[in-house]
């Protein structure tokens, strides 16, 4: 610590701190003079709140990081803007639901597609300021502030809600824009004012209730007036009123939609309207770039009306909005704090919770990134690529991250199409030529006393195109549609997409819509959907987005597998991949696509197609895809042989990817069939079974040591056979089931039913006080039956869950219970897979897996004489060479891995089973010392019965990794003590042998833990022993402390695999 500096301060005045240092109507003033005077950060005091002020790019980009900082709403004037607008996009706080909720139903909203399709509402406000500045004449002094107020409110008012304000066809303020503004600059002021004064203010916070009130009445007009008189419109209103949450199933309540729109009406024009008045002050001021700009607009436009394609075409104009944006950024800055204590610039010190407020018009500033004369108004700053070669974090007017403006995009386009339409139309002079620009601050900020004439350009005037009121947009429903062919003509075919907004889903959508015309029979998908293996049975077509350079939300699992593949290869993997992005966001642009691309094709897939880009930001965004489009299809055709046809219909049928009947009904699409090929018992007569088995891994499925194999099983068929006798059926009848719902067992068409009981449902979990309590309403009115059932329901913890009483154990003590069949398993849960630690390293065999499981069979409890069975471990061990069986490898935790480098130290605790992932580790440590690499200490404590029993692997491989170095072994034996120092459980031989793991971990030893719940805890309890002995005095004392500090200490070196 003694390294850090200390952050500056300006002198405080006590109890309230800096308060007289920051000037209450404009704000801003004080904070330029601030960074002039403390440079790159200081702190304040107001109340004793602390907030650290950050100034530099280079400090801001560290703040920025969201792996470190998150957005904070707490104690600035966001949390006072709460009263309205609650978890609003604005101002929800850090994790909380509804922002999730409406983030995820809004962003197809604001995506590239849509704002496009509000291009013509667009144009219909601004024609109305364009008639307006027309009418009044070329000696009307225009308040740039306040008409750009009316044409942003209006536009958002109009694309998001269909809802006419009116504005420009009434006179004086809106009474919600003038609520706006008292309200948010209230807010501000609050920040500053102990609460014991603010509570003394009555008739200022009289007037603070009265301005909420307006605006939440105008909200719940809007809203009751759709809800009135619905219509099809794909705007944010019927966004929120109709959507539902992919990701949770829940929808937006009444009040948090009123307090979204509230929140869009605030944001939506305030920024807008500032930036407009801020971008004619700056241009009107600098002649040149007044000739400049309306050249290029001249050369663009002509006489015609904006259309979309005109947007791309006007750099220059792009040039002047970022250098506007980057002088007066109407946005100030955004605060974030960590979640726990953070070093910034290797030397400031920032306790974790501290509000860190990133200024971004400071930022806008630094010399380090703009050069001595950043007060210097030059658009050529962000031309010829100069804008493109920034650093990160350097220009951030919409904010950071996450959390940024989800708006950006509507916001940018409403204000070029103004821009470019008001310098076709119009010659402006300001009415002041010495005019000096003084702001208006509120929640953000507008120019104040500044007016220009607007004087029409005669020989540029054409008439106003207004469109119709009534306007249609199609937008994707959004809904996911799997489909693929079972047509053997097809060739099959993968399309694979990633999209937060709609508009990627719609370009998959388009691709497979057209597939068949081209000989393939598609499936469809996230390319979440594609976790563990990419086909290699025909072309798989990926089309992504990047959202702030990460993957959309439905992509981001499949973006993490390939790039954490370590060695895995993709050979046979044919592809091609298209991107969505926008290339404003310099640093990020097209990087997710880029990333599957060159990732893929490094490890061994074809690329065969170059990778295409469609660029939101400009005016070829579906032409582009169009165009890769017609390269794609016929590469695929020629290199599939695929036979194309006229026609576009093709026989639809199941997912070619799906392995089997069974797995896809009970929904395990990333099973496959795997081979059994090794089956042994491990132990000896008297312990309890544990089996070593071996599996051929379905093609292009792979593994890493310490994932998990999920297994499909089966039940028993003594199970079976017991179901059979209790409905008198025969293992040869087949049986037709129907369901008005979503299922997973096999509907609309025959079936065995020895197949269905042994396979679809679980026969042998406890039976739940629901189902019990149906079966009182099937068992007679009278007699013991009753009763018995009632005490179940009673008694349920004792008498059913700890004996572990099914339902059909239920039954079969009660056959005068009369229970339909189909009411029968209407009650069963679907089969399940079992998870198993893989106990081998794919350096062993990449194609094969092993599993080491303990078999569960233990005495009948409660009335029953059945032998009671573990499901999976019951089917496992009863597997023969050359069997078949559905597996999936799934990932474990990311800690649960050994350590990049294996010169790395590792501590293994386990007992029985446990040893599973060990063995795999061990394994893949082992491979690597063959293969000549510098492997670090491995140290395993194992827990079992006795050397002689249960000691697994003991006399084969462990013996021999002991022999060559690669472990050191030291047991515990439950019922040989003799023989293991003394140490009964694997906990005491830890503890006994505590000095070696004390230099392991002083050596920075990661440490692992795998066994049951009782394992796991008497490990922990010894660690912690240990602990104290390395730190003594330092460490807590009370026993919560003192887990805290166990999960500070482990949490980037310890994991556990815990099960039972």
């Amino acid at each position: 610590m003694s390294t850090l500096a200390t952050i500056p301060q300006p002198p405080a005045v006590p109890l309230v701190g800096n308060i007289f240092d920051i000037d209450p109507e404009t704000p801003l003033n004080s904070f330029y003079s601030l960074a002039k005077e403390y440079g790159e950060i200081y702190k304040l005091v107001f109340f004793g709140r602390e907030t650290i002020i950050v100034n530099s790019r280079k400090l801001a980009a560290e703040v920025c990081d969201e792996r470190r900082f998150h957005k904070s709403v707490r104690k600035n004037t966001l949390e006072e803007v709460r009263c309205l607008t609650g978890d609003g996009l604005f101002t929800a706080y850090h994790g909380e639901e509804n922002w999730g909720i409406a983030h995820r139903v809004l962003s197809p909203a604001f995506g590239p597609a849509s704002i496009l399709g509000m291009f013509d509402d667009m144009y219909d406000i601004l024609s109305q300021l364009v008639l307006k500045w027309e009418r009044f004449g070329p000696k009307h002094a225009i308040d740039p502030a306040d008409d750009f107020t009316r044409l942003a409110f209006d536009t958002i008012a109009y694309c998001a809600m269909s809802y006419r304000l009116n504005s420009f066809y009434t006179e004086g303020t809106n009474p919600f824009v003038e609520a706006m503004g008292s309200f948010l600059t209230e807010a501000g002021s609050r920040v500053r004012r102990p609460g014991l004064v603010q509570r003394m203010m009555s008739s200022t916070n009289a007037k603070y209730a009265e301005d909420q009130r307006v605006m939440l009445d105008l909200a719940r007009e809007i809203v009751e007036e759709r809800k009135r008189n619905p219509n099809d419109r794909k705007d944010l209103l019927n966004a929120m009123l109709n959507g539902k949450d992919a990701q949770t199933g829940k929808s937006l309540s009444d009040t948090s939609i009123m307090q979204q729109m509230i929140t869009f009406l605030i944001a939506g024009h305030e920024t807008t309207s500032g930036f407009l008045s801020f971008f004619m002050y700056y241009v009107i001021k600098y002649p040149a770039v007044y000739s400049r700009l309306q050249a290029e607009i001249d050369t663009v436009l002509g006489t015609e009306k904006i259309s979309r394609e005109h947007l791309s075409k006007l750099p220059y104009m792009v040039a002047v909005m970022r250098e506007v944006m980057r002088l007066k950024s109407t946005i100030l800055g955004f605060a974030v704090e960590a979640p726990q204590d953070e070093v910034i610039g290797g030397r400031f010190f920032v306790k974790k919770e501290t509000s860190v407020f990133v200024m971004a018009c400071n930022v806008h500033r630094d010399p380090e990134v703009w050069g001595d004369d950043v007060e210097e108004f030059r658009p050529e700053r962000m031309l010829d690529g100069k804008f493109e070669a920034l650093p990160p974090k350097a220009w951030m007017p919409f904010g950071n991250g996450q959390r940024s403006c989800l708006g950006r995009s509507f916001v940018w386009q409403e204000a070029s199409m103004a821009i470019a339409t008001l310098f076709q139309r119009f010659d402006f002079r300001a009415c002041d030529p010495s005019y000096e620009l003084k702001i208006k601050q509120t929640l953000t900020i507008k120019t104040q006393g500044f007016k220009f004439f607007a004087i029409p350009r005669k020989d540029r005037t054409a008439a106003l195109e207004v469109p119709s009121l009534s306007i249609s947009r199609k937008a994707s429903s959004g809904a996911l549609s799997l489909a693929s062919t079972a047509s053997t003509k097809l060739k099959p075919m993968y399309v694979l997409y990633g999209s937060n907004t709609g508009s990627c889903e719609a370009f998959a959508q388009r691709v497979a819509n057209v597939a068949p015309r081209y000989g393939f029979g598609v499936s469809i998908g996230t390319l979440d959907s594609v976790t563990s293996k990419i086909p290699t049975d025909g072309p798989v077509v990926i089309i992504t987005a990047s959202f702030e350079g990460e993957p959309p939300d439905n992509a981001g699992h499949f973006v993490k597998f390939i790039e954490s593949a370590g060695d895995i290869r993709f050979a046979g993997v044919r592809y091609a991949v298209f991107g969505c992005g926008n290339h404003d966001w310099v640093h990020t642009y097209q990087r997710i696509p880029t990333l599957v691309d060159t990732t893929l094709a490094a490890k061994g897939a074809e690329r065969l197609v170059e990778r295409g880009e469609a660029d939101a930001g400009g005016d070829r965004f579906f032409e582009s895809f169009d165009e890769w489009e017609e390269k794609l299809w016929p590469t695929l055709v020629q290199a599939f042989d695929a036979v194309a046809t006229a026609s576009s219909k093709a026989g639809l049928g199941v997912t070619v990817s799906s392995p089997s009947q069974r797995a896809s009904t009970l929904r395990q699409q990333d099973t496959g069939l795997g081979t059994v090929t090794v089956n042994k018992l491990l132990t000896k007569p008297g312990a309890n079974d544990k089996h070593h088995l071996e599996f051929k891994l379905p093609e292009g499925m792979t593994y890493r040591a310490g994932d998990y194999l999920a297994v499909l099983p089966t039940n028993p068929s003594s199970s079976v056979k017991r179901v059979l006798a209790r409905f008198n059926l025969t293992a040869d009848q087949e049986l037709s089931i129907t369901s008005a719902t979503p299922t997973t067992l096999p509907v609309d068409r025959p079936v065995n039913v020895f197949d269905l009981f042994s396979g679809y449902v679980e026969l042998a979990q406890p039976a739940t006080r629901k189902s019990i309590e149906f079966l009182i309403e099937h068992a007679p009115s009278d007699g013991p039956t009753r009763s018995a059932l009632q005490h179940l329901v009673d008694d349920y913890a004792v008498s059913v869950l700890e004996s572990r009483v099914s339902i059909l154990a239920v039954l079969e003590a009660h056959p005068d219970v009369d229970l339909p069949l189909s009411k029968f398993l209407d009650m069963l849960p679907a089969m399940r897979v079992r998870q198993y630690s893989i106990s081998s390293s794919p350096l062993w065999d990449p194609t094969r897996v092993t599993l080491t499981i303990g078999v569960l069979r233990e005495a009948a409890l409660a009335d029953s004489k059945e032998l009671f069975q573990g499901v999976a471990s019951t089917y496992l061990s009863g597997l023969r060479k050359g069997d078949r069986i559905h597996i999936a490898v799934r990932p474990s935790t990311t800690a649960f891995h050994l350590p990049a480098d294996p010169a790395t130290p590792i501590v293994m605790f386990a007992s029985g089973s446990g040893i599973a992932p060990m063995r795999g580790f061990i394994q893949e440590r082992a491979a690597q010392k063959a293969a000549g690499r510098e492997v670090g200490p491995a140290l395993l404590f194992y827990g079992c019965r006795s050397p002689d029993l249960d000691f697994l692997y003991a006399d084969a491989e462990l013996e021999e990794w002991i022999a060559r170095g690669v472990v050191d072994v030291r047991p515990a034996f439950s019922r040989a003590t003799d023989k293991s120092e003394g140490c009964k459980y694997v906990q005491d031989r830890v503890l006994h042998d505590r000095l070696d793991v004390i230099t392991a971990f002083q050596r920075g030893a990661r440490l692992y833990t795998c066994g049951s719940s009782r394992v796991a805890a008497g490990i922990k309890s010894v660690c912690m022993r240990m602990l104290q002995d390395l730190e003594g005095e330092a460490l807590p004392h009370n026993d919560q402390s003192l887990d805290d500090h166990w999960a500070k200490v482990m949490s980037e070196r310890y994991a556990a695999d815990i099960f039972g």
